[in-house]
């Protein structure tokens, strides 16, 4: 126990499982901090980190005003001990976290946020677990949670989930340290957590030496109020080399880890943002020579997230900023410090798909190494990108969406009526109540990627990408079909198996993560996306379809959908279901409606308004159901 004249007293444990080896480094390393060790109470039964967390909380030194438990596998910055004494001095009555992991749900987002504007304390919610690799509560409190971990078996597992219903019952603010005073280390996981990849913090000090009084800047206890299109809590997610908008929704039955993100091409707008001036502003972004040999869909990708990154925190009052009520002046681009280049770092590092991570970051395996450390040209470069587009979206912040729509509304085209504005609109309806549903998981999926008939691409040269990248974390296999008929199988894999789904989809397709959740509903069936249906009432395959075929067929598609998802079981188990869902290419007029390629032409305006129309249809109803 650490003791000052004044000032806060600490009583410090570190929970021990003897397979790591002595932890002597680390409690040398937590000096003049005495740190005792608190070992696993049964270390040959089942993994368990609340066994061993209900001893080392109730473990508190007499006298003690505050209790800090550190797991066995961290590493402190330098001069801990102080850093860590004027932290909760000034922070006397939080939850205080030293650590956050760099690609959980949704804390990993509000410390990236809190870090690009140049915050000290980042405020963490109660919708998350609480991050126990290094919490220190007030001595009290900390009494009350041994308590309140002690009503749990020993097989509930999870301290950090217990811990955060701690927090919410009693009303404890948590914050974390901006930078994190700790690292996580790189050997393997006993608590069962191996599927997580590599845990490494999402701010790391790395080498650099933080003066100490950096911890007496004021912060706030919650986050701080921002501009949002959706009434539920938001976070930007980049994983497996994709951008998504991820909306916590625990009402709904949504398992905080689903990976069922919605896209940022079409849901941008949940945090105010035109997808359109998203990707011209990345698009218009120069590309560092380090990285211009990179797949152009992932510049894309961490472009958008740092871009929305940069607009949100733009549009947050964070103290510190402009007097408005809305962050920053409209124009102001944010602080540039290192907390801001490590939080880019970290979320580029930890949001690769494993063939960029080889491309990027040169490793076979997934990087290990400290993420404060890891480099290279090419990841620098990468970087490097996700740091222009960041200062990007702050500077976008300032009126781009109100101009942005006020252009479209302008433009010329006339809307069509009857049946294919009905149909239209009960497509996107359709969908928007498809994704409002709850993230449960759907059945295990076969894709089976047919020939274009348009473009003419091949299962076989997106094969490696979308299993990569559009995997729905594992609930989907891909596999190039053997030929472009109804009736092909998977090449190397058995499609639509007992309990599996099967989904026939065009080789082009870009598929929407999230509306794999459709195959929730009737489970195991057969399914055909829109565009594999219109193969079939589009009648030309002589070049792109012109406008004009894609609005007649509207109507057909509509009612076949409609046929299907309302009829009966024995007419679904007769005919292959259409996902109500739009899987085009991102960014292109006949996305909102499910086709890939459009031809220009007579009745391009008219395709474009109804498509914008469809869209702004599909975003009123989602922001409702939500």
């Amino acid at each position: 126990m650490t003791a000052r004249a004044t000032g806060p007293v600490i009583s410090a444990v570190v929970m021990h499982h003897p397979a790591r080896g002595p932890v002597d480094a680390l409690v040398d390393a937590c000096r003049p901090l005495d740190v005792r060790v608190v070992e696993d109470p049964d270390p040959s039964g089942p993994p368990s980190p609340l066994r061993t967390a209900k001893v080392a909380w109730a473990a508190i030194a007499p006298g003690a005003t505050h209790h800090l438990v550190l797991q066995d596998d961290v590493t402190p910055v330098a001069d801990f001990a102080e850093h860590l004494h004027h932290a909760v001095r000034n922070r006397d009555r939080h939850a205080l976290a030293l650590y956050t992991n760099w690609n959980s749900p949704h804390n990993a987002y509000l410390v990236r946020s809190a870090a690009v504007s140049g915050q000290v304390w980042a405020p963490l919610g109660h919708h998350e677990w609480v991050p126990t690799l290094g919490l220190v509560l007030p001595a009290d409190a900390a009494r009350r949670l041994a308590e309140h971990l002690a009503t749990f078996p020993d097989d509930y597992r999870d301290d950090d989930e217990a811990v955060v219903t701690f927090c919410a019952k009693e009303g404890h603010p948590v914050v974390a340290t901006v930078p994190h005073l700790l690292e996580h280390g790189n050997g393997p996981s006993l608590a069962g957590n191996a599927a997580h990849g590599p845990r490494h913090a999402t701010v790391p000090a790395g080498a650099r030496v933080l003066p100490v009084d950096r911890w007496s800047t004021p912060g706030v206890d919650a986050f701080p109020a921002r501009r949002s299109q959706a009434r539920s809590p938001v976070a930007v997610e980049l994983r497996d080399s994709r951008c998504t908008v991820r909306v916590l929704r625990p009402h709904v039955g949504e398992p905080l880890e689903h990976p069922f993100g919605w896209d940022w091409a079409d849901w941008s707008w949940w945090l105010g943002a035109d997808p359109q001036v998203v990707a011209s502003a990345v698009a218009d972004l120069p590309v560092p020579s380090g990285a211009a040999h990179l797949p152009g869909r992932l510049r894309t990708e961490v472009g958008a997230a740092a871009f929305l990154l940069g607009f949100d925190a733009s549009h947050t009052a964070w103290p510190g900023g402009a007097p408005s009520a809305v962050g920053p002046a409209p124009g102001a681009a944010l602080p540039g410090h290192a907390e801001r280049d490590a939080a880019i770092r970290t979320w580029v590092l930890s949001g690769l798909a494993r063939p960029d991570e080889r491309t990027v970051v040169g490793l076979p395996e997934r990087v290990e190494a400290s993420a404060s450390d890891q480099g290279g040209s090419v990841l620098e470069a990468l970087v490097g990108f996700g740091l222009s587009a960041l200062d990007a979206g702050a500077l976008a912040a300032g009126g781009s969406v109100r101009a942005a729509r006020a252009q479209a509304d302008a433009s010329p085209g006339a809307v069509p009526t009857g049946p294919v504005t009905e149909a239209a609109a009960e497509l996107v309806l359709r969908e928007a109540r498809t994704l409002t549903g709850g993230a449960a998981a759907p059945p295990p999926t076969d894709v089976e990627l047919l020939t274009c008939p348009w473009c003419g691409t091949r299962g076989e040269q997106v094969l490696g990408r979308l299993t990569a990248r559009h995997g729905a974390g594992g609930a989907v296999r891909y596999g190039s079909a053997s030929n472009g008929s109804g009736g092909a199988t998977l090449a190397g894999a058995s499609a639509g198996g007992p309990g599996r789904a099967h989904l026939q989809m065009l080789a082009c397709e870009e598929p929407s993560i999230r509306g794999f959740l459709a195959l929730t509903r009737h489970g195991a069936a057969r399914y055909r996306t829109r565009a594999v249906h219109l193969t079939g009432l589009l009648p030309s395959t002589d070049g792109y379809p012109s406008p004009d075929e894609v609005l007649a067929a509207l109507p057909e598609l509509a009612r076949a959908e409609r046929a299907w998802w309302d009829g009966s079981a024995a007419f679904r188990d007769a005919s292959p279901g259409i996902l109500p869902v739009s899987s085009g290419r991102p960014g292109s007029a006949g996305n909102v409606l499910g086709v890939p390629h459009v031809a220009a032409g007579l009745g391009a305006g008219a395709l474009d308004h109804l498509a914008r129309t469809c869209r702004e249809l599909r975003l009123t109803e989602a922001a409702r159901l939500l």
